[in-house]
């Protein structure tokens, strides 16, 4: 009896800070290789860049990222955050978000 293969690992998305250092604070709602939907605590402005290390398992990737929209919710639930990936990202992340 073959067994079946183990659930694929969660995708995570962290930020990369220049001086703290890498940290979690957002739960991934969609991920494309070209943009992702986040959930978190924290309300970033539309156009604000930043490095978001985009992980699988044991496999990561750091790419640069821009704030394409932030949605907040009416029922005191965490906003949304829209970021599109730089471009040139898609195939260092098609790897990982596939």
């Amino acid at each position: 009896m073959a067994l079946a293969d183990p659930t694929p690992a969660a995708i995570t998305v962290a930020v990369v800070g220049a001086e703290h250092g890498v940290y979690t604070m957002f739960d991934v709602v969609r991920v494309t290789a070209s943009a992702a939907t986040l959930r978190g605590p924290l309300l970033l402005e539309v156009g604000e860049r930043l490095t978001l290390r985009v992980s699988r398992g044991e496999r990561w990737v750091d790419v640069g990222a821009r704030v394409s929209g932030v949605r907040r919710s009416d029922d005191h639930a965490e906003p949304t955050t829209d970021v599109a990936f730089d471009d040139g990202a898609a195939a260092r992340l098609s790897p990982l978000v596939s």
